[in-house]
């Protein structure tokens, strides 16, 4: 009599895989980060109690980890497009201002935000969310004189 062949398989999206190599290549100290985090918020104290391992359990927690590391993969990609394609529609308004009252890092963060703020009210004019966003960042470099 032979066994039955063991049918349960993890498939992981080529995506996630890049994902994971990415995190794993860029992004240790961040992840360093997160586990201390978790050791300080209770996973210390869980990991010491030594409990049995429920293998169920723990396939669930792998999977459902996975999944949602794909998911927040997704939403983020999907918000990163829908900012880039809204700075594209921004970029005939960045180029008509004056780059001597202007450093690249100011107009940039000015742009990021201004999309931000379009995703979030599309009703807004994307334009005039950037002008306000200079404004407010803007700081004139000589002082008029009456």
């Amino acid at each position: 009599m032979t066994e039955p062949k063991n049918t349960d398989q993890l498939v992981l999206s080529y995506e996630l895989l890049q994902l994971l190599e990415w995190l794993i290549e860029n992004e240790a100290e961040s992840l360093k980060k997160i586990i201390k985090r978790a050791l300080s918020k209770g996973l210390n104290k869980k990991l010491k109690t030594q409990e049995t391992i429920n293998t169920a359990n723990i396939q669930t927690s792998v999977i459902d980890f996975l999944e949602l590391l794909e998911i927040l993969l997704f939403e983020s990609n999907h918000e990163v497009n829908v900012s880039d394609v809204i700075r594209k529609n921004l970029m005939p308004a960045i180029d008509h201002i004056d780059i001597t009252s202007f450093n690249a890092a100011t107009v940039e963060s000015s742009a990021a935000i201004a999309s931000t703020k379009k995703e979030k009210n599309p009703s807004e004019n994307a334009e005039e969310l950037l002008f306000k966003e200079l404004l407010k960042r803007w700081k004139p470099k000589k002082k008029l004189t009456h």
